[in-house]
């Protein structure tokens, strides 16, 4: 176990290493997410025609409903790092992808300024009587949304990244039974090496002994040794493991 220890410990290593980058990563994205959706992203002054104009604040939240619940998909994301490999993680790297883009599309609205005072009107619920006059949209919630947005891209290539690390290591795993038989195999390997050089160096005590009594002791012990290793197999021990030292 100590030869095979120190690599072992390497790849969990990095791999912790990423799942902190990713922790990170989808961390910031999801809080940029949240932060955005309670910020002011426009005003909209709007009239009745009886009382004089009125300015109406849009919550990220009325303009982006969609951040709060993509916020709260990219922390799950950060759970799901962690426990999950291979395929089952590269899925769910395009999720957090796909949220991101999702999550930016609204932010972009921002910028382009295309008939933002009707959308504004329609996220807030404005009243019929009221009619909407202008309106001044805010850049920062939207550059947040997009560095959020990025960040949460860079988490999902992280994750990619993880997944096709953690192939070679998946690949590298036994069964039970793979082990057991591997196991067998090298320790009836090595009885038979013990076994020749036992009868080479008892062929002359066995010459003596006569040629029946030789073969019959030599059956029985083989048979018997065989037996002993597959009981030993059996219950999960090591046969070639001395029995003093087992039980130290």
């Amino acid at each position: 176990m100590s030869e095979t220890a120190p690599h072992d410990v390497k790849p969990a290593s990095s791999r912790g290493r990423r799942l902190g980058m990713i922790a990170v990563l989808l961390g910031f994205g999801a809080l940029a997410f949240w932060a955005a959706s309670r910020m002011t992203w426009a005003e909209l002054v709007a009239a009745d025609g009886m009382t004089p104009p009125r300015t109406f604040t849009v919550k990220g939240a009325d303009w982006a409903p969609a951040l709060t619940p993509l916020a709260i998909v990219l922390l799950a994301g950060i759970a799901a790092a962690a426990s999950l490999r291979g395929w089952a993680l590269r899925i769910t790297a395009f999720v957090v992808a796909a949220v991101a883009i999702i999550g930016i599309l609204p932010a972009l609205t921002l910028f382009t300024g295309h008939d933002d005072v009707s959308y504004a009107a329609k996220a807030i619920g404005l009243a019929g009587r009221y009619e909407a006059l202008q309106v001044d949209t805010k850049i920062l919630p939207g550059l947040l949304v997009i560095a959020g947005a990025v960040a949460a891209v860079l988490g999902a290539v992280v994750m990619l990244q993880t997944a096709s690390r953690d192939a070679p290591m998946s690949s590298k795993y036994k069964s039970p039974a793979a082990r057991r038989a591997e196991l067998e195999k090298e320790v009836f390997a090595k009885r038979d090496a013990e076994r020749r050089a036992a009868d080479g160096s008892g062929h002359e005590a066995a010459a003596v002994a006569g040629p029946d009594r030789g073969s019959d002791t030599g059956s029985t012990g083989v048979d018997g040794n065989e037996r002993l290793l597959w009981d030993a197999l059996d219950t999960g021990d090591d046969p070639t493991i001395d029995p003093t030292d087992r039980e130290r």
